[in-house]
């Protein structure tokens, strides 16, 4: 496969692309969601086989799970699902953005990108439109309604278009930071914000595992009722895929915010009972009423608020763009669980939402972030301040005292070695007094009379070597 960079001049001046450029174009545009649609053929045949059916609709329900990783709402026995797994698509975004970021580098040209990310969104819209001409058609003989087009073409749009923009980021790295100058302590936010963000999820996670292992016996009942070994499977399977879902809602519960699961309600103040699905990720959810000591997970957006901190003053110079920094990172963690909250979250026909509170989510975040992550940016900062941890005293105040204490040693090091000078007897004191004629003479014609003595050439040397290397006075013409 050839680059879009591996071209010559008269090349880059037409408007279409050459053959080979055309070939890496086509599998930028379709390799993505062709491998998407190549595991979603095998997971739908295999899963109608195991649960006996005569095949049946199989193109409907293989068109209907493409668009579902896309997270198109579906409807489904005159019921709408919204709530999608979140797993398969990150990794179809992960794929998409390593497609793109093959196809371009940091000397790419404006054109090349265009047409990159126009081919990164053409061929999913294009498959997008015969998955619906699919669903249409198997809608006669099973149970599937077509989704509507501009929601469809919307949420294809968005993961494909999320994707390209992540990988011609990663293609073109820092070609983007160049063009857009920001400044060094809005460039040091991202950082911060993506470690914050890492451990509210990890919290999440841990509160989610540690629920599970406490309702093993409620996971066992939903999984026995599954209907033999295969019902089991697929239980566990659909688990597996919505087990991100479900970090994201404790994550939002363990900020401080609840999370709604049909009729229930959780958080760590209070709960309220419901009915739910036969999920068995879904015994994560707390089977009594809120316990005295829950709150006691608030540390853990209070943990995140401080990584957040510390982070912003290790990436920035100075007080003030550290402070700068973490509020900036603030703003980028509200917007990062604002947007996966609401990706996370959906309706599940007749149970009602499931997923957090988006906008809650998203305020308490920020809030525990700007209050607490800027004062442990503002302390950290004043304390690697204090400890010189990023060198930030003047290195030319510290080079100029470091040069001015050696030039003493540097100047007798300068000496020729010679015969050793006598010492004064005691009781007889050297004598200081000025210049010798010998001296003087050696000072202004930097040589020295043969007829001098020892002491002489070693005092005419040091002198010499003194007035050398230290600058002159203002308003003097030398010694």
């Amino acid at each position: 496969m050839t680059s879009l960079l591996d071209r010559d001049a008269s090349a880059r001046t037409r408007l279409m692309p050459s053959p080979d450029d055309a070939r890496m174009l086509l599998g930028v545009a379709f390799r993505p969601s062709g491998v998407l649609l190549a595991v979603v053929s095998v997971v739908v045949v295999l899963t109608l086989v195991l649960a006996g059916s005569d095949l049946t609709g199989t193109f409907g329900a293989l068109a209907g799970t493409w668009l579902a990783v896309h997270q198109v709402p579906l409807g489904i026995a005159g019921a709408t699902l919204s709530l999608l797994p979140i797993l398969p698509t990150a990794l179809l975004i992960r794929g998409v953005a390593r497609q793109v970021a093959r196809a371009v580098t940091p000397s790419s040209s404006r054109r090349d990108v265009v047409w990159v990310v126009a081919a990164a969104l053409g061929g999913p819209l294009a498959m997008a439109v015969v998955m619906l001409a699919m669903i249409g058609d198997a809608s006669t003989v099973i149970a599937m309604s077509t989704p509507g087009f501009l929601a469809t073409v919307g949420w294809v749009l968005l993961v494909h278009g999320l994707g390209a923009a992540l990988g011609c980021v990663r293609g073109t790295w820092p070609t983007p930071v160049h063009r857009l100058d920001l400044p060094a302590w809005a460039l040091a936010a991202a950082g911060p914000a993506a470690r914050a963000g890492a451990v509210l999820v990890a919290g999440g996670a841990v509160t989610v595992v540690v629920s599970l292992a406490l309702s093993m016996s409620t996971m066992g009942a939903v999984l026995e009722a599954g209907g033999g070994v295969g019902g089991a499977l697929g239980l566990t399977a659909l688990s597996v895929l919505y087990l991100p879902n479900v970090v994201v809602a404790a994550a939002s519960v363990v900020s401080g915010t609840s999370a709604a699961a049909g009729a229930v309600s959780v958080s760590v103040f209070e709960t309220t009972g419901g009915e739910l699905p036969a999920v068995p990720v879904l015994a994560a959810l707390p089977e009594s009423s809120a316990q005295i000591w829950w709150p006691v997970l608030l540390v853990i957006p209070a943990v995140a608020a401080i990584v957040l901190g510390r982070a912003a003053a290790r990436a920035t110079a100075t007080l003030p763009d550290a402070l700068r920094a973490a509020s900036l990172a603030a703003v980028l963690v509200a917007l990062g669980c604002a947007a996966v909250s609401a990706v996370s979250g959906g309706v599940v026909g007749t149970f009602g939402r499931f997923g957090a509170d988006v906008a809650l989510f998203a305020v308490t975040a920020f809030t525990w972030c700007l209050v607490v992550g800027v004062v442990a940016a503002g302390v950290a900062a004043y304390l690697l301040r204090r400890h010189d941890v990023h060198g930030w005293d003047d290195p030319a105040d510290e080079a100029s005292d470091a040069d001015r204490a050696s030039e003493p040693r540097d100047a007798i090091a300068a000496l020729p070695a010679g015969p050793a000078v006598e010492q004064p007897e005691s009781g007889e004191p050297a004598d200081a007094a000025a210049p010798t004629e010998t001296e003087a003479d050696a000072v202004e014609t930097d040589t020295v009379d043969s007829d001098a003595t020892t002491d002489d050439v070693v005092s005419a040397d040091v002198v010499d070597a003194e007035v050398v290397d230290l600058p002159d006075e203002p308003g003097t013409k030398g010694v």
